[in-house]
């Protein structure tokens, strides 16, 4: 490959990578601008459908909201299961926003640039692109848990909360609790 076909190829993913971090500042303003989003609300996206992540994100979020001093949370998610069961975890959750992945990747595009507003909250090991949380998983006994509410959710000391009780029949609901594959 020549040098002028590599550059090529450079401008090109360049150009992408701009197009879609300005997707993502769109869509980042369409979230705060929304009613009742003011600077004490967090906002949390889950960007995959990771069930043990999703699930500590919603167990911890309000030790999140409360050592990071925020009154709600809005949730970024295209997770059927998290908008299911939402309601059971936290009663701060001003709204949760059905949130496609392609709208996920470039909300995550547009933080890749700069860190944006600290109210947003990506709720991943692995994402966005150059985090690789999962790599500290098992070195010296260290547990997903603990990576994802000390780095991401920056919680510390922490305590695992009570998990929810659901008596219901939604099946989806139940594995969702329980940790269980989608």
């Amino acid at each position: 490959m020549s040098t002028s076909e590599h550059l090529k190829k450079v401008r090109r993913r360049l150009y992408k990578n701009l197009v879609s971090a300005y997707k993502g500042w769109w869509q980042w303003h369409k979230v705060i601008k929304a009613k009742g989003v003011e600077g004490d609300t967090a906002v949390v996206l889950l960007p995959g459908c990771d069930r043990e992540i999703n699930h500590l994100a919603l167990l911890y979020l309000d030790d999140m909201l409360k050592s990071r001093e925020y009154k709600n949370a809005v949730l970024l998610t295209h997770d059927p299961a998290v908008k299911k069961c939402v309601g059971l975890f936290s009663q701060n959750i001003l709204r949760v926003v059905d949130f496609s992945r392609k709208q996920a990747e470039q909300l995550m595009q547009f933080y890749c640039l700069y860190e944006f507003d600290k109210r947003f909250i990506c709720a991943s090991l692995d994402e966005p692109k150059g985090r690789d949380g999962s790599a500290l998983v098992g070195k010296k006994g260290t547990t997903v848990e603990e990576i994802f509410v000390i780095g991401v959710y920056r919680v510390y000391p922490f305590e695992r909360p009570e998990p929810p009780k659901y008596d219901g029949d939604d099946t989806e609901i139940k594995n969702f609790l329980e940790g269980q594959p989608q």
